[in-house]
């Protein structure tokens, strides 16, 4: 009997209601999806979860599709945007994308191409145009032959190889650009090999009647998850519908030409130069889901990032907006005193100590008592004795005026400090006895503490994995001259009161010279310098320094980004960064993003472009403008 066709499935289910047709679908295609949603997420829960909301969106939206629609191709761009959307955070991604290249077996025939376009690779198909991102799905995800994928596709066994070979061409492109230099052979023979594994035996049950009763057995952020990523699938096909348009309109009047500059132009920027400025302390946030968050000198809040990616985290009630790299205001108000930014949620603090959070709420990470997802800034954990508080990834802490500290949302990896590994906890709980927090910085799954003494606290996991994870706050050294940390890729960066740099962690090698990460998890001193004042990273593999002199410094550990022979990395430099203004406060982003805040309220940044939707970078610093 010749095996049924996905269309014919979908049919029979659509028309018949018949559950024995949409779990053949899920049986033929589960291993896809999670393959895919496994390389997006590098994490085998979140995984599992991403394939059951995308086999539910599956059933939701099975009526709409018809032919040609290719149904493989189809299920990767939706596991790779319901992926996406399930972290929203920078680095999550590029911590479990970077672990997904350590554990990777070499490859044959290309021992050293899986590897490095591993972490790329989902969102190089997600570029791709449909009729190619099919072909190679077919191709590589089906295992079809030439003429197989010319009878999907309405062509010819000729037209499919050349539709192929001329997709691997786009994807070997992709790759250059990200430092990934191989052939379109070698990519193939890697794809071949890799590109899908075996799902869970388990899965495709539960998969099938969570999606047959239309997500009405899922857990409460499977919903949400399959919510926002219908939301975000129907912005797209907007999108892509207006720009369509747009092309076709033009092409009626004139000859379209399109420019490669190879020295990028900053952002058209028509509005206000300044921010506003006053008595309150100003701060810069950055948050891995590509948004920035600052606190200007008025007290008002302001942010800016790429929608698709950022929303919710920029705190704005119009989720429609275009787009765009100039900062917006959050709210109204103007007696904010503290910010804290992280990939997927925001936490405040008000003059009068309330304490309030913005963004996604699937850990219960605001504080709010719920998992509901929050727009703009609603109350937190009750009372108004909050001093700072600090959120990384889904876990949230705060300080009181009376020194406790205080913790809630995700612990998985311990980095809430409160003893144990619960997934989510929903109620503020004390972190230890101590009466002595003076400030606190949370990382994605690693926590920082200083106290009154100076002396310097850590908990989480100190490389990544479960097998060191600290449970309870444990003393850094017995040093008691600690002011300053911040996070890189699996690395805390920390000040002394003297102006040395110091750090441990799994990658901290990179930075303090060691010839090999044997004595990474004790603090080690970064350089000979002793004239630092200030350091900001945001988990990723580029530090920000300033100097007491003002001026500021870049660490760019960013080559190692890309998993290879050690010998064949550049040595970690510190490099000037050409801005000749004065420094109110600064952050760093990614592998090579840098906002800084001047005491007159001007807003400069360079690296990657954000609010663009783009893979633009510009190296030196250029100025962001605002509207309200």
């Amino acid at each position: 009997m010749q095996e049924r066709t996905d269309m014919e499935l979908l049919r029979q289910y659509v028309h018949r209601n018949s559950e024995e047709a949409f779990a053949a679908l899920v049986s033929r295609h589960v291993n896809l999806v999670y393959s895919a949603a496994l390389r997006k997420t590098g994490n085998a829960h979140a995984a599992e979860e991403t394939t059951q909301a995308v086999f539910i969106i599956l059933a939701k939206k099975a009526g709409g599709l018809r032919a040609p629609v290719i149904l493989s191709g189809w299920l990767h761009q939706t596991a790779r945007l319901t992926a996406a959307n399930f972290l929203r955070t920078e680095i999550r991604r590029a911590r479990r994308e970077q672990e997904a290249c350590m554990s990777t077996p070499d490859p044959e025939p290309a021992p050293e191409v899986w590897p490095q376009i591993l972490p790329l690779l989902d969102d190089a198909l997600g570029r791709l145009g449909e009729k190619d991102r099919n072909a190679l799905a077919l191709r590589f995800f089906e295992q079809k032959s030439f003429s197989e994928i010319g009878a999907a596709c309405g062509a010819s066994e000729n037209a499919a190889r050349k539709r192929v070979d001329y997709a691997l061409e786009k994807l070997r492109r992709h790759f250059s650009k990200h430092g990934v230099s191989s052939t379109t052979h070698l990519i193939a023979g890697a794809l071949s090999a890799h590109s899908v594994q075996a799902a869970p035996a388990a899965l495709a049950p539960s998969v099938t009647a969570a999606a047959l009763a239309k997500g009405a057995t899922a857990g409460g952020s499977t919903l949400t998850l399959v919510k926002s990523t219908l939301k975000l699938m129907a912005w797209t096909k907007a999108k892509t519908a207006v720009l369509t348009g747009a092309i076709v309109l033009l092409a009626t009047v004139s000859t379209i030409t399109v420019i490669r500059h190879s020295h990028p132009s900053p952002p058209r920027q028509t509005g206000r130069l300044k921010l506003p400025t006053g008595n309150v302390t100003p701060m810069v946030g950055y948050g891995l889901s590509q948004s920035v968050v600052i606190l200007a000198g008025d007290g008002s809040l302001w942010s800016w990032g790429d929608q698709s990616l950022a929303w919710p985290v920029l705190g704005v009630v119009n989720t429609n907006i275009p787009n765009s790299t100039v900062l917006r205001r959050i709210g109204h108000d103007s007696d904010w005193v503290s910010i804290s930014v992280s990939g997927s949620d925001c936490l405040a603090i008000k003059a009068e100590g309330s304490l309030w959070a913005w963004g996604q709420n699937l850990r219960y990470q605001l504080g709010d008592g719920t998992k509901i997802t929050r727009a703009t800034p609603v109350r937190s954990v009750p009372g108004n004795d909050w001093i700072q508080a600090a959120v990384g990834g889904d876990c949230s802490l705060a300080i009181k005026k009376d020194g406790t500290l205080w913790a809630w949302g995700d612990n998985w990896s311990g980095a809430l400090g409160i003893g144990g590994t619960q997934n989510a906890v929903q109620n503020a709980t004390q972190v230890g006895n101590s009466t002595n927090w003076t400030k606190i910085w949370a990382g994605s799954i690693q926590t920082v503490g200083l106290q009154t003494d100076g002396s310097l606290w850590f908990w989480g996991s100190l490389t990544g994995d479960s097998t060191n994870d600290i449970l309870v706050p444990q003393r850094v050294s017995p040093d008691t001259n600690w002011v300053e940390a911040c996070f890189g890729y699996f690395t805390i960066f920390a000040l002394k009161s003297d102006g040395t740099l110091w750090s441990w962690g799994l990658k901290a090698n990179f930075y303090t010279g060691a010839p090999d990460a044997g004595g990474n998890d004790t603090p080690r001193q970064v350089g000979t310098e002793n004239d630092w004042q200030s350091c900001a990273s945001s988990g990723g593999f580029y530090l920000l320094l300033r100097k007491k002199d003002g001026s500021l410094w870049a660490l760019d550990a960013s080559a190692h980004r890309i998993v290879k022979p050690a010998a064949s990395y550049p040595p970690v430099k510190l490099v000037p960064i050409n801005l000749h203004k004065d420094v109110a406060t600064f952050t760093a982003g990614r592998d090579n993003i840098g906002v800084v805040l001047t005491p007159d309220g001007e807003v400069w940044t360079w690296g990657d472009v954000l609010g663009e939707n783009s893979v633009k970078v510009i190296d030196q610093p250029w100025q962001v403008t605002n509207e309200e």
